[in-house]
């Protein structure tokens, strides 16, 4: 029968596109990978102390990179979601625990929860490049996979992947993920993507990428569809609870809720505190671009909301690009697209940048795009370099980075 003509995952795209001896190994991607966060921390606590008007000491310096969330990831850490309130509420729900509990985890071999929940991160980003260089070098060509390391690593606000933030552990249950799903190694997919989901929220998104994945590979609709669905159903169903297997951590943290508040959906009420929500696409797209207006005179404009209006531009067309060109796997640009709607739905989003620089599929696509055009790859990496050192030091001096 006629297959569907899908460029999905599938392993004969990587025999055709790029050996496996082609690619550097593993350990020394790793490495590259966790020493990239190691300097970036080193490199913020000189700046740290650059910027300081007084004397810092080493440990003060490192204290300056708690910033933001990070401060309530060591409370919710040392104290758990019971004990961290705020005038009685426990409004600190609305952060998952997958994070929370692997440090605490963590702890238990390095005392000091922000080293701790450093070294987690570093870590993990690590193993993240791992799984994103395979996976990019198995879609494309070891080109194209060193690139997109190059690009993420240097994005404006990667420097959160080695903090003590969710980023680098959601990187890499996200990427282990889609590379399991790639793979066909359904239990190791559920595992990575319930670890995803139970870090955020947006982790449920791999589910869109091992759905496409599980169709391509037993094409219940290819013609004839009788014939191809009586083939196909059974190992279908068979693996589907597998696919479905990342919606657990998406339950343990409707349990949490439902232990520390009696209700399973508390979070949506804690939400409220912190203006969040959703919205239509085009509302959040025109409150961005109206915020940038009026407060272009400011950091604040500068620091948040251009950010914001310029990634989502450059994603749009990045994803356009990707599905317009036709080469690219539908899984990946399924998860892909998912996730950008989804961070370009919050009623108030104040962190677009770090909530994209997990979003892989846009490197992915950047190191594509640029595969033929040096001068503009060159352009582009200078760039992501000068911005950031930039948002690295805004950060650091007190700037709405977040």
């Amino acid at each position: 029968g006629v297959r569907l003509r899908l460029p999905l995952f599938r392993p004969a795209l990587a025999q055709e596109s790029c050996e496996p001896e082609s690619l550097q190994p593993l350990w020394k991607i790793f490495l590259l990978g966790t020493g990239s966060r190691i300097g970036l921390v080193l490199a913020a606590m000189l700046a740290a102390m650059i910027l300081a008007d007084g004397t810092l000491t080493l440990e003060e310096a490192f204290q300056q990179l708690q910033r933001w969330d990070a401060n309530h990831y060591i409370h919710l850490i040392e104290q758990g979601y019971d004990g961290y309130q705020e005038n009685g509420e426990h409004l600190f729900l609305v952060f998952f625990p997958g994070y929370v509990w692997a440090v605490r985890l963590l702890r238990l071999v390095i005392p000091h929860t922000a080293l701790a929940g450093t070294v987690l991160s570093c870590l993990c980003y690590g193993g993240a490049c791992c799984y994103l260089y395979r996976l990019a070098g198995a879609v494309y060509s070891s080109r194209v996979a060193w690139d997109a390391l190059l690009y993420l690593s240097l994005f404006p606000f990667s420097f959160f992947s080695g903090l003590v933030m969710t980023e680098g552990l959601f990187l890499m249950a996200t990427a282990g993920a889609c590379w399991y799903a790639w793979k066909g190694r359904w239990l190791a997919f559920g595992l990575f993507g319930a670890l995803a989901s139970l870090t955020r929220m947006t982790g449920l998104l791999v589910i869109a990428a091992g759905v496409v994945q599980l169709l391509w590979t037993y094409q219940p609709l290819a013609s004839p569809v009788g014939k191809s669905l009586s083939r196909s159903w059974r190992p279908v169903l068979l693996r589907l609870p597998l696919v479905l297997l990342p919606g657990v951590g998406t339950l343990l943290y409707l349990l949490l809720n439902s232990w520390v508040d009696g209700d399973p959906f508390a979070f949506v009420t804690h939400q409220e505190h912190w203006y969040q929500g959703y919205l239509w696409i085009s509302q959040v797209v025109e409150y961005i671009a109206r915020y940038f207006v009026d407060n272009a005179g400011n950091s604040f404009g500068w620091s948040v909301w251009f950010p914001d209006l310029a990634l989502f531009a450059g994603g749009l067309f990045l994803l356009a690009w990707g599905i317009l060109r036709r080469e690219h796997p539908a899984g990946l640009l399924a998860y892909g697209f998912c996730f950008f709607a989804a961070t370009y739905s919050l009623s108030w989003l104040l962190s677009g940048g770090r909530y994209l620089s997990t979003c892989f599929v846009l490197f992915f696509l950047l190191a594509k795009l640029t595969e033929k055009r040096p001068a503009l790859r060159a352009s582009l990496l200078g760039g992501e370099g000068v911005l950031l050192g930039v948002y690295l030091c805004g950060f650091l001096s007190g700037a709405q980075v977040m």
